[in-house]
């Protein structure tokens, strides 16, 4: 077991439920778990480990206007349906080239990117992230759709 990164597809019903404690994240089915790579992926895109500027900031919302609060014992991260538009339509425009430019493996040994070790394969992480990337599109790209938001959060 680690830290895995987690997002639900919400409805603002459901959002409302969860804060006011009649429904429990845990009773509620997970859209799409990137496990451990969640702190990689944020890092890659935003260059630090918490932080970043939207768009790109709300792809693994972990700071700033997006905490929803603390419940039973996790910070819950809540995008609207906008946010997931805007990040949606900025990882679209992200080309390949680009994330490669953003990603070091080096650099996240150095700021201890969780849970990179030092032994890792460069390419065979940067494939990981590549495949997060496109698995976090794809949710962001139906959720914008349908008209709902996103809880993150990290269990």
């Amino acid at each position: 077991m680690g830290m895995s990164g987690r997002y639900l597809v919400v409805t603002k019903e459901l959002v409302e439920s969860i804060k006011s404690g009649e429904v429990s994240v845990h009773d509620c089915a997970v859209d799409l778990d990137i496990d451990k790579t969640w702190q990689m992926l944020q890092f890659t895109l935003n260059g630090n480990l918490v932080q970043g500027e939207p768009p790109l900031g709300y792809v693994v919302p972990l700071a700033g206007e997006q905490y929803a609060g603390n419940y039973l014992d996790m910070d819950l991260f809540l995008l609207s349906n906008e946010q997931v538009l805007e990040a949606y339509m900025a990882l679209e425009q992200l080309t390949p080239e680009e994330l490669k430019q953003r990603y070091s493996l080096d650099q996240m040994i150095a700021e201890g990117v969780y849970p990179v070790m030092e032994d890792w394969d460069a390419e065979e992480t940067f494939q990981e992230i590549v495949q997060t990337v496109d698995d976090v599109q794809a949710l962001f790209q139906a959720t914008a759709a349908s008209g709902n938001g996103i809880i993150f959060y990290v269990f």
